[in-house]
């Protein structure tokens, strides 16, 4: 996704590695000015989280008193049933570290693993086409030289197209909820707008969790359950028009995932890498089925990859 603007900077005579420096920067420098404007609302929320959850328990208690009046006459029962031997059942609990001690402790590892990330990511865009130039060097005959040159440049072309493509639909998703959400009077805005840009990278569990983050926080915040129902339901159309008519318009159809393939993948790099993998499927899922298209023995993988 990177490359390009670095060999925008190679024409206008920038050397490779200050092009690929000023890039790997400039892209970190936007990301942690987003960051520090987002973490004041973040923390605050995150620290206020169990009264928040109190709160809205309570609005929604007359939802909830069917099956609270259920649960007290099934504990009752258990009471009743339960042979009396002289001793009371001893109290246990759990204590657990508070919302905002869990994120501060792994606050150093994401530190480390954004560094060494970035670090890579330098040297990636500064090597240009050295392992392209190395892999020309081993293959044996001219004409295969050429095929392998030619599919690495379209690889290269297609895959930058569909992260920036993929990443402008969701930012642009982002910026139409932050609007929505000032205009329905949450607050922070601009924090519901980015987490909805964020998990739309994950395909239907994204949206899902950004739906009920964002009930959450309508129901906190407005005493109408109408108005409560409001963000959530916007959000759903958002993204049901985003991924019926924006994305296929943008990315086209050719470039669109089969939904198995996307959960199996969200799975497995889950697995692997955490919350970081689950946000990295779908782009290295999509990633892989163009290459697959364009390596000939693997188009059969490609075509099981697709809708």
């Amino acid at each position: 996704m990177l490359a390009p603007p670095v060999q925008l900077l190679e024409k206008l005579q920038v050397p490779r590695p200050l092009a690929s420096a000023l890039v790997v920067l400039s892209v970190m420098a936007m990301l942690a000015g987003g960051l520090f404007a987002l973490s004041g609302p973040a923390k605050s929320w995150i620290e206020k989280a169990p009264q928040s959850l109190h709160r809205i328990q309570q609005k929604l208690q007359s939802f909830t008193k069917p099956f609270d009046d259920i649960r007290r006459a099934t504990d009752q029962l258990q009471e009743q049933t339960r042979t009396v031997d002289g001793a009371g059942p001893k109290e246990v609990r759990v204590v657990r570290p508070a919302l905002i001690d869990i994120v501060l402790l792994g606050t150093p590892q994401i530190i480390g693993s954004i560094l060494s990330v970035t670090i890579l990511l330098f040297f990636l865009l500064a090597s240009g086409d050295v392992f392209l130039r190395k892999l020309v060097t081993v293959i044996p005959t001219f004409r295969d030289k050429k095929r392998a040159v030619d599919i690495a440049r379209q690889i290269e072309t297609d895959i930058s197209f569909y992260l920036l493509s993929f990443t402008s639909v969701n930012v642009g998703l982002g910026i139409v909820m932050a609007i929505v959400a000032a205009l329905l009077g949450l607050p922070n805005p601009l924090l519901w707008g980015a987490m909805v840009a964020i998990l739309n990278f994950v395909p239907y569990v994204g949206a899902l969790t950004s739906m009920a983050i964002l009930g959450m926080v309508a129901v906190e915040t407005f005493d109408s359950f109408a108005m409560a129902l409001a963000a959530p339901v916007i959000l759903l159309v958002l993204v049901a028009l985003t991924a019926e008519v924006v994305t296929p318009m943008v990315l086209g159809r050719g470039l669109l995932l089969n939904p198995v393939a996307i959960f199996i993948a969200i799975m497995l790099w889950g697995w692997l890498w955490g919350i970081v993998g689950v946000l990295l499927a779908v782009p290295l899922l999509a990633s892989f089925k163009i290459i697959c298209e364009r390596v000939e023995p693997l188009h059969g993988v490609a075509e099981f990859l697709t809708t």
